[in-house]
């Protein structure tokens, strides 16, 4: 390094997130500014950002990263992003703020079949790679509790944990963000799926071999009905001990040879037991007997409760755990998104905010797979938000042509380059 390096300024037009000139042709693609017009007439005057302009701002500073609200001031001074994204006017996080408080139940329903529109756009080619790649598509359902702190926040209340909450239901197909709804505090932590998967099943063909992941919160007789009537399959994590115990009672006095060596110290079997009031289910019971190479003085059980008893019991137990790779992908929105910490008092603006969240997940699912090279498509949202979206570039004007330069020397050049010959 040398010994000295001065720092200047430049009025060089740069950005540090070159990669929004990818957001922006998918806003103009799937003419997200006007549809945001057509749906939502919340702002009074004509005067300063329009709603398409205030959600797009909210949706394209959440792209990147940047979930509080103020880091849409961010884009509001990045004169560069602006034009990028398409955006004559990007409101600052006040006037945000104040737009968001004017959702109620009725606009919040509106911005819910919105998203759930570009939901179905992206949803084909993730349930085509997901049949590609594992011969049927992976459906992961839960909800997280989204905490709050101090009683400004409108219809918070305590949750399973006895914090201060409110509760995001979700469902995933394969890792796109298929259907949120965020909930006021002290819910049932199922509420809503009905609804949801009802929303996400006009995607999904009826010939369509489906694997449903939840856990112990979804072991009930209308769940699993609800799975046969649609001709779904399902594992469920049975946890609860008044839930285990029959199960575990059906295996007393088993013999050695009716485990199945799954490996890692683990064996497994399969058992039926019929719940009051059910019909009867299959269930794989797996056996802990080492951690590592350290032998358990007693095994551990874990339960999971099947639809099917026509596959061997490793593959059944290979599909179930699968699930923790869909946990993830719930998990990583929240984090990678920063989408942890509501921004507003307002219970509905809240809504209107994850439903947002919800929308940038997916528009970066869609750069993904419409933009990137096949192989990408296994990462999280994190890579793509960290080397795509925040590349830093530089916009030139030549001969009347705009034209935007990325450094040469960018960790993922593949990428950008193969995205920039998709805009072509």
């Amino acid at each position: 390094m040398p010994a000295k390096i001065e720092i200047d300024f430049t009025d060089e037009k740069l950005t540090s997130h070159g990669g929004w000139i990818f957001l922006g042709r998918l806003f103009n693609r799937l003419r997200l500014g006007e549809r945001i017009g057509e749906t939502l007439r919340l702002k009074q005057r004509a005067r300063g950002a329009s709603d398409a302009q205030m959600l797009l701002s909210l949706v394209a500073s959440q792209v990147a990263g940047g979930g509080a609200l103020s880091d849409v001031d961010v884009l509001r001074v990045d004169a560069v992003g602006k034009r990028l994204l398409g955006l004559s006017e990007v409101p600052d996080s006040r006037r945000l703020g104040e737009y968001l408080c004017r959702f109620d139940a009725h606009s919040i329903e509106r911005l819910e079949l919105l998203v759930q529109s570009v939901a179905a756009e992206v949803m084909p080619a993730v349930i085509a790679h997901e049949l590609d790649q594992r011969g049927y598509l992976p459906l992961f359902v839960d909800g997280s509790a989204i905490e709050v702190s101090g009683p400004l926040f409108e219809q918070a209340a305590k949750g399973y944990n006895g914090q201060d909450q409110y509760w995001l239901h979700g469902v995933f197909l394969g890792t796109a963000w298929g259907a949120a709804r965020l909930h006021p505090g002290g819910v049932s932590v199922t509420e809503g799926w009905r609804e949801q998967l009802a929303a996400v099943a006009s995607w999904i063909a009826p010939e369509t071999p489906v694997w449903v992941h939840v856990d112990n919160a979804y072991y009930s007789k209308d769940f699993v009905e609800d799975c046969h009537r649609r001709g779904w399959d399902y594992s469920i994590s049975v946890t609860h001990e008044g839930f285990r115990r029959p199960v575990l009672d059906s295996i007393e006095g088993l013999t050695d040879e009716a485990w199945t060596d799954i490996g890692l110290g683990e064996e497994a079997t399969l058992t039926y037991h019929r719940p009051q009031g059910w019909r009867e289910h299959p269930y794989v019971v797996i056996r802990r007997t080492h951690d590592g190479a350290q032998k358990r003085l007693q095994p551990a059980y874990t339960v999971i409760l099947v639809s099917r008893d026509d596959l061997p019991v490793d593959e059944l137990v290979r599909r179930h755990r699968q699930k923790q790779g869909q946990e993830n992908a719930f998990k990583g929105p929240l984090i990678d998104l920063d989408l942890h910490h509501p921004p507003c008092r307002a219970f509905h603006a809240n809504q209107a905010y994850y439903l947002c969240g919800q929308l940038a997940q997916l528009l970066l699912r869609m750069i993904q797979y419409q933009l990137l090279p096949p192989k990408a498509r296994g990462h999280g949202i994190r890579p793509l938000i960290r080397h795509l979206i925040r590349s830093t570039a530089r916009l030139v004007c030549h001969a009347r042509r705009w034209r935007l330069d990325f450094a040469k020397t960018a960790f993922r050049l593949d990428w950008l380059y193969y995205a920039s010959c998709q805009l072509e």
